[in-house]
C-alpha cells in the first residue's frame, strides 16, 4: 500500500503543477489524456528510483519544484515558459544577470499568489510522504504491470497525433511542461523548412515588389496631406511602455496624461496602432518605428544584425539635408545602441555618458531632466533636423518616489496601477515641460512632433485589473483576444505652427510599422523602399496588420482579431469578430488566407533583414570622421598605438553586457570585433578572446577595469601619456584649439605661484582660493603662442555651443562644439563634444581636449587632477608581457 501512497503522490505533485502552469498559459488545446498518462507515468517511475534512493527522489521533487515555480513566475510576466538559451545560461555560467531575469527578480514581489501556497502544501505533502513512508516490495509486480499500461496507453493516445507531430504542428504542451521545449525544437525546425521554401519564392517577387511600391508612391502623392508638413524639423519621441488607454483615461477625475490628450485633441491621432516586439522588446520597437520591418522573432537584430546594409527614416531624412540625432537617458552600450545607431542612420547618439545624470528617478537619469538637457543639444543641430529620443522614467516596475508624483490616487487603487499611472504621468509631465523649453528656444514654430508608445506596460499579471478598468469581459477564452485589444499604443502627432495644424482623428488599423511612413507622408517625402508598413492616412480599410508579440499567424484588422497557437495549426486559433463582439469559429477560407499571409509577411521581413537584402551592398569609406562615428576614444587609441598592436575599443562592462545579453553567443563578439576590424583595419579584439598566452603584441585599452585581469595575465600596465600640464601644452602643434572644462574642484593645485606660470597658456580666471569647486570653461587657439577664445569661471553650470563653420572672436571654427562644466555643488559634470560625439573623460579636475583646425579630428583627450596635481594623463594604458618589458 506504501508504494501506491508514493506514487499516487508524485503523480498529484506531477499533474497538479503541470495543470497549474498550462492554464497560467491560458492553454485551450490542453490534452487532458496525454497530462494524466504522463503524470501517471511519473509516479509509478516514482516507486523504483525510490527503492534505490530515498535522497535521489526527494532532490529530484524539490529540484523539479523549483524550475516549475520560475517557470510559473515567467509565465506570470512574460507569458511564455523560461527560454531554452536561458536555462543554458542559468546551468553554465556563474553570473546570470540577463535582462529578463532581473525584470523577473523584481516582478517577484507582485507576482507572487496567495494560492501558491498551495503548490507549497502539495510539494511539502509528496516530500513528507516520500521521507516516512516505507515502499513494500510485493506491490512491484503491481507497478511493473501499471507501468506497462500507462506505456501501452501513451503509444496509442500518441498514434492519434502522429500527423501533428510529424508536421511540426503540434501543441508544446501535448506532455506536459518540460517536454514542451522539445516540442518547440520540433516546430521551430519546421519554421526553418517553411523559410527555406518561402525564401525561394520571395527571391522571385523582388520585381513584384518594386512595382507596387512604385504605385503606392502614386496613390500617395495624390493624398491631400502629403507634403503637408515639408521641411518642417522633425522630433519623434518613443514613450517607454506607454499603452492606448492612458489617452483620456482617468484615475479619481484626473487626467492621467493631459499634456498627451490636449496634442491628440487638437491634432492627429490613430487610435488603433499597435505594438511589435519579439525579444528585444524596446529596441525592437525601434527598429520597428525607423525601418518599418519586422523585428526577428528569436533573436535581437541589435546584436545578430548590426553590420547589415539599412537605409531607414534617418537615412531617408540625411538625404534630405536633415542633420540626424538620436538621444535615449540609459547607458550608450546598452544593447550596442552606440554601434546601431549609427546602423540606423543618425549622425549622432547621445547617451547617459553624455549627460549629467545626477538626477535619477525610479534609478535612472529622469525624463524631465533628460528633456531639458536635451534642449540644448538640439538647437545646436542645423535645420531642419530629425531628432529621435527615447524616454525612461516610465519603465518597469514603475516604483516612482512619492515626491513626483502628480495624482492624487486614493488607497484603493491597486498598487500596481497606481505605479503605472504616476510613473506615465510623471513622463507626461516631462513631455510638457520640453515642450514649454522648445517654445522658450523659439524652435516650436518650424518644429513638428511626433509621439508613440513602445509596447504594453501593464504586466500579463495585471492584465485582468487592466480589462476591468476599460470593460472586457474577461470570460477565460477572450483571455489571449482581450490581451491582443489592449496592445494599442498611442501615435500622435501635432504641429504649434497654426497654420500647419491638422485635425484628424484615424481609427485606421496599423501598427508601430507605419509610424516612418506616415511620418514621411506628412513630410512629402517617398516611404522606405522595403517598407512592410505603410503610410496610416492611404491605408486600405481591410487591411491586415500581422502582430509579431504573438505566436505566427496572429494579426488584427478592422474586422477580426487573430490569437495563433503555438502549434502553428490554424484550426487550433482563437478568432474574433470585432463587429460582433463574438467568438467565432476558424475555418478554411478568408481567415485561413489572412493568417498565412501574417506568417508570410513577419517571414518576409526576417528573410530580407537576416540575407542583408533591403539596400544594395555599400563601401563605406574608412575615414577618420567614420571612425569617430563608431567610438570616440578609439581614435586616440589608433593613433597612440602601433601598427600590429591589439586594441581593445570599449569598456569591460559593455564587453560583459554584451555577453550577458546575447546569453555568452561568443558569434555575437566576433562579428562585433570583425565589424571593428573591417572599420578600422587593425588587430581589434575583445578582452575575452585575446589569446593571452601565445600573444607578443601589445595591448592597449582605456578602461582600467581591465587592468587586474591583464596583470593576472603576466603583462605590465603603464598610462600610454603623463607629463606636466606646461609639458603637455608645449608639446601641441600650432593651428589647434583647445577646449577646457573642469569637474568638481579644478583650482585647489592653482597657488599664486603656479597661476603665473600657467597665464602665459591663456588660463586667466583658475585659481586656487578664487574658484573653489567651480564650474570651468576655457576656449583657447594655439598658433605660435596661446589665445583664449572664451574663458568664464562661475560657481553656476557654464555652457558653450558653437555651430559648425561660423566665426567665433574672429576665428574660423571648422566643427561644432557643445561644452559643459559643472562645479561639485552644482552637477559634478564636464561634457566635451565635437561634431556631436563626446570626448570628455569627465574625470576630476581639468578635461581637455585637442582638435584640429585643418581637419576637425580630435588629436587628444587627456585630464590634469588638478585638485591633487597638475601631471596630464590621456586615461590610455598599455599591456606587456612582463617576460619581455623593463616597465612595473
Amino acid at each position: 500500500m506504501s508504494s501506491l501512497i508514493i506514487s499516487v503522490l508524485v503523480f498529484v505533485w506531477h499533474f497538479f503543477w503541470n495543470l497549474t502552469i498550462i492554464k497560467a498559459l491560458g492553454n485551450k488545446t490542453l490534452s487532458w489524456a496525454h497530462i494524466l498518462l504522463m503524470s501517471f507515468l511519473v509516479g509509478l517511475l516514482s516507486e523504483p528510483i525510490y527503492q534505490q534512493s530515498k535522497v535521489l527522489l526527494l532532490l529530484g521533487i524539490s529540484f523539479f519544484s523549483l524550475l516549475y515555480y520560475i517557470n510559473l513566475i515567467h509565465v506570470r510576466f512574460f507569458g511564455h515558459l523560461v527560454p531554452w538559451v536561458q536555462i543554458k545560461e542559468f546551468f553554465s555560467k556563474k553570473k546570470t544577470t540577463s535582462a529578463g531575469g532581473d525584470m523577473l527578480v523584481q516582478a517577484l514581489k507582485g507576482l507572487v499568489r496567495s494560492v501558491d501556497l498551495i503548490l507549497l502544501v502539495v510539494y511539502l505533502v509528496t516530500t513528507i510522504g516520500i521521507l516516512f513512508l516505507k515502499t513494500d516490495s510485493l506491490n512491484s509486480i503491481y507497478s511493473i504491470v501499471a507501468l506497462n499500461i500507462v506505456l501501452l496507453s501513451l503509444i496509442i493516445v500518441t498514434c492519434f497525433k502522429y500527423w501533428e507531430i510529424k508536421e511540426g504542428r503540434v501543441n508544446p504542451y501535448l506532455f506536459g511542461v518540460f517536454f514542451s521545449y522539445y516540442f518547440v525544437y520540433l516546430n521551430e525546425q519546421k519554421r526553418k523548412e517553411q523559410h527555406e521554401e518561402l525564401f525561394k519564392m520571395f527571391e522571385k517577387e523582388q520585381d513584384h515588389d518594386m512595382k507596387l511600391e512604385e504605385s503606392k508612391k502614386e496613390v500617395r502623392q495624390k493624398d491631400e496631406f502629403f507634403g503637408k508638413w515639408k521641411g518642417k524639423n522633425v522630433i519623434l519621441i518613443q514613450l517607454e511602455s506607454f499603452q492606448h488607454f492612458l489617452i483620456n483615461h482617468k484615475v479619481n477625475g484626473q487626467e492621467v496624461t493631459p499634456f498627451l490628450n490636449r496634442m491628440a485633441r487638437e491634432n492627429i491621432q490613430f487610435t488603433e496602432v499597435y505594438s511589435q516586439y519579439a525579444i528585444g522588446h524596446t529596441v525592437d520597437a525601434e527598429f520597428a518605428a525607423l525601418h518599418s520591418l519586422y523585428p526577428l522573432k528569436n533573436e535581437i537584430i541589435n546584436f545578430k544584425h548590426f553590420d547589415k546594409n539599412y537605409r531607414g527614416l534617418a537615412h531617408i531624412f540625411k538625404e534630405n539635408n536633415y542633420e540626424t540625432a538620436a538621444l535615449h537617458g540609459f547607458k550608450g552600450d546598452f544593447y550596442n545602441r552606440r554601434i546601431m545607431m549609427k546602423s540606423h542612420g543618425f549622425d549622432s547618439f547621445y547617451a547617459e555618458e553624455d549627460f549629467n545624470s545626477s538626477e535619477r528617478v525610479s534609478n535612472w537619469l529622469s525624463d524631465r531632466s533628460f528633456f531639458e538637457q536635451a534642449i540644448g543639444k538640439i538647437k545646436n543641430m542645423k535645420e531642419p533636423f530629425f531628432s529621435f529620443m527615447i524616454t525612461l522614467t516610465s519603465h518597469f516596475p514603475f516604483e516612482l518616489e512619492q515626491k513626483y508624483w502628480g495624482l492624487d490616487i486614493e488607497k484603493h487603487q491597486t498598487d500596481f496601477m497606481s505605479g503605472y499611472y504616476q510613473s506615465a504621468n510623471y513622463t507626461d509631465r516631462a513631455l510638457e515641460y520640453f515642450y514649454t523649453l522648445l517654445v522658450e528656444e523659439g524652435l516650436h514654430k518650424n518644429t513638428v512632433f511626433a509621439f508613440y508608445g513602445d509596447h504594453e506596460g501593464v504586466t500579463l499579471e495585471n492584465l485582468p485589473k487592466l480589462f476591468d478598468i476599460v470593460g472586457l469581459e474577461q470570460a477565460n477564452i477572450l483571455k489571449s483576444i482581450n490581451q491582443q485589444r489592449v496592445a494599442k499604443v498611442p501615435f500622435v502627432l501635432a504641429s504649434a505652427d497654426a497654420e500647419q495644424s491638422v485635425k484628424l482623428s484615424s481609427s485606421h488599423v496599423g501598427s508601430t510599422l507605419d509610424i516612418s511612413g506616415t511620418l514621411l507622408h506628412l513630410m512629402g517625402i517617398p516611404g522606405l523602399s522595403y517598407a512592410m508598413g505603410e503610410s496610416l492616412f492611404t491605408s486600405s480599410p481591410n487591411r491586415i496588420v500581422p502582430l509579431i508579440q504573438y505566436p505566427l499567424g496572429s494579426y488584427v484588422s478592422q474586422k477580426i482579431f487573430c490569437y495563433a497557437p503555438l502549434s502553428g495549426n490554424y484550426n487550433e486559433s482563437t478568432l474574433f469578430d470585432r463587429e460582433k463582439n463574438r467568438m467565432i469559429l476558424p475555418i478554411a477560407g478568408e481567415h485561413k488566407k489572412n493568417f498565412d499571409f501574417s506568417k508570410q509577411q513577419i517571414m518576409k521581413s526576417e528573410y530580407l533583414i537576416t540575407g542583408n537584402l533591403l539596400v544594395e551592398d555599400k563601401v563605406e569609406n574608412n575615414n577618420d570622421a567614420h571612425l569617430i562615428e563608431i567610438k570616440p576614444n578609439l581614435v586616440e587609441l589608433l593613433s597612440i598605438s602601433e601598427q600590429e598592436a591589439i586594441i581593445i575599443p570599449i569598456t569591460r562592462s559593455a564587453e560583459q553586457d554584451y555577453k550577458e545579453q546575447t546569453l555568452d553567443d561568443s558569434l555575437v563578439l566576433k562579428n562585433l570585433e570583425m565589424y571593428y576590424c573591417s572599420q578600422t583595419k587593425r588587430n581589434i579584439k575583445f578582452f575575452s578572446t585575446i589569446d593571452f598566452d601565445n600573444n607578443e603584441q601589445p595591448i592597449y585599452f582605456e578602461d582600467p577595469e581591465y587592468i587586474d585581469g591583464i596583470r593576472d595575465k603576466g603583462y605590465a600596465v603603464d598610462h600610454t601619456f603623463s607629463s606636466s600640464l606646461e609639458s603637455f601644452f608645449d608639446g601641441l602643434p600650432d593651428h589647434v584649439c583647445i577646449i577646457i572644462t573642469a569637474k568638481d574642484d579644478a583650482s585647489n593645485q592653482i597657488n599664486d605661484v603656479y597661476y603665473k606660470e600657467i597665464q602665459k597658456y591663456g588660463i586667466t580666471q583658475l585659481k586656487k582660493g578664487e574658484n573653489f569647486q567651480f564650474s570651468y570653461i576655457n576656449l583657447i587657439y594655439k598658433n605660435k603662442g596661446f589665445i583664449s577664445l572664451y574663458e568664464m569661471s562661475s560657481s553656476a553650470p557654464i555652457e558653450l555651443h558653437l555651430n559648425k563653420n561660423r566665426f567665433y572672436n574672429g576665428l574660423y571654427i571648422p566643427f561644432k562644439l557643445s561644452a559643459v562644466s559643472m562645479g561639485a555643488l552644482v552637477g559634478n559634470q564636464s561634457e566635451i563634444n565635437v561634431d556631436g560625439f563626446p570626448y570628455s573623460l569627465n574625470k576630476r579636475g581639468l578635461n581637455i581636449v585637442v582638435v584640429s583646425m585643418e581637419t576637425s579630428k580630435v588629436l587628444q583627450s587627456v585630464w590634469a587632477d588638478t585638485y591633487l596635481n597638475t601631471k596630464v594623463n590621456n586615461g590610455m594604458y598599455k599591456a606587456t608581457k612582463s617576460d619581455v618589458t623593463d616597465g612595473g
